[in-house]
């Protein structure tokens, strides 16, 4: 899958949390936030399609778009985008940094160490 924009990442958002929804939809949603026009809304759209993730179903003359790829296939394929471009596609090194540079709360340490915990015992069964 092409890495998708933070433009179509808004859009992609909507469609994940609403389904199916019309160009006046997405208009109607993102109009004051965002400010895009219909027209580039429906050119967003038009570039998603060409990269496959979104399609559309025609109902009468209004056209529902909604998402082909699942979030979690996104955010899978965009941080592995990020690990190569920025650490080697090394995920130790990419954590290692997130972790010296980022003001982690206890609580957050915590969860961390649990989740490196349980992916170990995973590994050992």
């Amino acid at each position: 899958m092409n890495t998708i924009t933070e433009s179509e990442s808004i859009i992609m958002e909507l469609l994940w949390e609403n389904g199916q929804m019309s160009v006046m939809q997405i208009v109607q949603a993102l109009e004051q936030s965002r400010g895009w026009s219909k027209h580039t809304i429906i050119s967003f759209l038009k570039r998603m399609e060409a990269k496959g993730t979104v399609t559309y179903q025609m109902r009468g003359r209004t056209r529902l778009y909604s998402a082909t790829v699942e979030k979690d296939k996104v955010i899978v394929d965009e941080t592995k985008n990020f690990a190569n471009k920025f650490f080697g596609g090394k995920f130790g090194v990419m954590a290692s940094y997130f972790l010296n540079n980022a003001e982690l709360s206890n609580e957050e340490v915590d969860e961390l160490w649990k989740l490196i915990n349980n992916m170990k015992e995973k590994r050992n069964e």
